[in-house]
């Protein structure tokens, strides 16, 4: 069986990184809410769709709620500070 360590830590790394971003827009914006829009097509940054549920439970340990809604193929995921 192949060795996963590898690809599991570079998923988490990307993860924290993408949760930390979206936080850190929020706070350099001052913002309480805000949207992002992602898709699983090939002109749309495939890997932060498929990660989103990963990062949305990063972010509500940093104490921001995420939801979702799919809107035509589009997911709309917004982000409210606890």
């Amino acid at each position: 069986m192949a060795d996963l360590t590898a690809l599991k830590e570079k998923r988490l790394n990307y993860v924290k990184a993408q949760a930390e971003r979206i936080a850190e827009y929020m706070v350099r914006k001052g913002l309480t809410t805000d949207t992002e829009a992602t898709c699983g097509s090939s002109n749309w940054d495939v890997e932060l769709h498929n990660a989103m549920p990963d990062i949305a439970r990063e972010l509500d340990a940093m104490g921001i709620r995420t939801t979702s809604k799919v809107n035509f193929g589009v997911t709309d995921w917004t982000f409210t500070v606890k």
